[in-house]
């Protein structure tokens, strides 16, 4: 095996020519820390604020109207927040100036500052020498090839990136171009840089939108996608910036460990790991954290005995053989249920040493009661698939342990696969440790911050919304029976439908949106499905890209969740418009 990453050193934060600026950085740096290593406690002492004899007063209805807001804007300038993005808009400033000169640029020498900048870092400058600088040509690069310009949050966004911190920003705040920031500034190393999404569509989406930015000043953008050679794959991580998604970058480091020559390698060995920017970062590091990413073997035994126990478990009557606890997805066989299996397979003792059939009995009843076809798996050319629960993604290079997969394609009637044996495995939280500076985005962070300073040093930036937020969040309804609900859902996207308005329903698995499609059907609602089903995940990108238009009705799983774009009249630019 390959060692791991060498020590990981101090995160840069950004400074600026003026002593003003630096003692702000050195500030900003030391609030950071202040949220790592302690608690912040505001305490304001009544009897301080009035004296004795006002300490009386009369409560009215207007009081308690106006005490909400009171109590938030005390709570905004007593979080140490507040004060460490008040430090970022002297970062702001520096970058505001310095836009008049940017605007002058020509074309080429707004791209021949990358040289500019990277002949400086080698003469002794550093980042946060250059940051400012940095974001300014950042920030006219994207308004000439992309039409957008930066907002002053964003480029707060960028600075908290930067300083391997979580940005946490709001649903379309844009935090997919804030990430070009921090990625060009940290790809001047030219040690690489890594921007990782939870899935292929995203990283093919930002790769190419955002990509021609980066490319556009001189540096060049690879992208790793399912089912690309070692030979693309390497050309692509050694680009200065690299798109790719969370499942491919761990099965890549796996693979490089089990490597046997240096040819196989994909990575950019010694150092793979450098800099990190994770979309979606609490998905992927808290959510999926703790999943294991397996490379296995094959251990060839008894393949022919799944079948078999299949057939057996069909026979078997749930409460009468066999008992279920769904807290932790566990199966145990009566007195009765073993004397059938027993006769069923003709041995003397399930548990026999010499002849075990108890472990594939058990396996197969899992397979019965727990893993439900569209929900858990769908069946694909004859192999059964896992889903991922929460990405409603189908994962191909994934099987369940233990012989449970094994199971379902017996349940099924496809041909089973080998038992495997594990031969390489690595965690998300444990593969991003491997980064010696890492950063994340993402729209709900603030609920795990405390996960994320335990385990990666890294605090949560609440970074605020470029205007004030006008959405109108609506209670949760719920219903005493499915049903209930289902005819609700139906109701409310025929009303919406009537009046031209696009929605998007989700729901929890393949199953659950093929029965509503089948509800709007005998309503004749012409709508969009999206799921794992091949048919609706080959159409993602026309799907999603129309889903905001006038009578759009789309209903998906958790695909079209995290870090999609939805905009809203559609997007001209993708097929299936008119």
């Amino acid at each position: 095996m390959i060692s791991a990453m060498s020590t990981v050193p101090a995160v840069l934060s950004p400074t600026f020519p003026s002593p003003k600026l630096k003692q702000t950085t050195e500030r900003r740096r030391h609030n950071i820390k202040t949220i790592c290593n302690a608690s912040f406690f505001v305490h304001l002492s009544s009897a301080s604020l009035c004296p004795p004899q006002r300490r009386r007063f009369c409560v009215t209805n207007a009081s308690f109207e106006n005490f909400g807001g009171l109590k938030k804007k005390m709570s905004d300038f007593t979080s140490l927040n507040y004060w460490v993005v008040r430090d970022y808009y002297r970062l702001v400033e520096s970058v505001n100036a310095l836009e008049p000169r940017t605007r002058c640029l020509s074309d080429e020498q707004l791209s021949a500052k990358t040289v500019e900048f990277r002949k400086r870092l080698r003469h002794g400058e550093t980042l946060a020498d250059i940051q400012s600088e940095a974001f300014a040509i950042v920030r006219e690069a994207a308004r000439r090839k992309l039409g957008m310009r930066h907002f002053d949050v964003q480029i707060i966004g960028g600075a908290v990136l930067h300083d391997g911190s979580i940005a946490e920003m709001k649903t379309g705040e844009g935090k997919t171009l804030v990430s070009t920031l921090a990625a060009y500034l940290n790809a001047l190393t030219g040690e690489g840089v890594h921007v990782v999404t939870v899935n292929d569509y995203l990283a093919q989406r930002d790769a190419e939108w955002m990509g021609r930015v980066h490319c556009f000043l001189g540096l060049s953008v690879g992208l790793i996608q399912k089912g690309m050679t070692a030979k693309e794959r390497r050309s692509s991580y050694s680009c200065d910036i690299t798109y790719t998604n969370n499942s491919e970058l761990g099965f890549d480091y796996l693979r490089d460990n089990l490597a046997g020559n240096g040819d196989q390698l994909v990575m950019r060995w010694p150092k793979p790991f450098h800099f990190a920017i994770v979309d979606e970062v609490d998905s992927v590091l808290i959510d999926e954290g703790r999943n294991p990413l397996l490379i296995s073997g094959e251990a060839n035994k008894d393949a022919a005995r799944y079948p078999v126990a299949a057939r057996v478990a069909e026979l078997l009557v749930r409460g009468l053989h066999y008992n279920v606890e769904l807290k932790d997805n566990s199966v145990e066989l009566t007195e009765e249920g073993i004397a059938l299996a027993e006769m069923a397979l003709e041995t003397h003792d399930l548990w026999d040493e010499n002849d075990p059939w108890a472990r594939f009995v058990m396996n197969a009843l899992k397979a019965k009661e727990f893993y439900r076809r569209d929900v858990q798996y769908i069946v694909r050319d004859r192999k059964a698939l896992i889903i991922n629960e929460l990405t409603g993604r189908v994962e191909e290079k994934r099987r369940w342990s233990d012989g449970i997969h094994q199971a379902v394609e017996a349940k099924e009637g496809l041909k089973i696969q080998a038992d495997s044996v594990v031969v390489a495995q690595i965690t998300y939280q444990s593969l991003f440790k491997l980064y010696p500076k890492l950063s994340g985005m993402t729209g709900t962070a603030k609920t795990e911050e405390k996960e994320f300073l335990k385990m990666f040093q890294m605090p949560v930036i609440e970074v605020p919304t470029n205007l004030p937020n006008i959405r109108n969040d609506l209670p949760i309804q719920a219903f005493a029976t499915a049903h209930g609900k289902w005819e609700y859902v139906r109701q409310e996207v025929e009303y919406m439908f009537r009046q031209g308005r696009p929605v998007l329903v989700g729901t929890t698995s393949v199953e659950n949106s093929e029965y509503l499609s089948d509800l709007l059907k005998e309503w004749k609602i012409p709508h969009n499905v999206l799921n794992a089903r091949p048919k609706y995940a080959a159409r993602e990108a026309e799907i999603v890209a129309q889903a905001g238009r006038k009578y759009a009705i789309t209903i998906s799983t958790n695909m079209a969740g995290r870090g999609t774009d939805i905009i809203l009249g559609g997007n001209p630019k993708v097929g299936g418009f008119t």
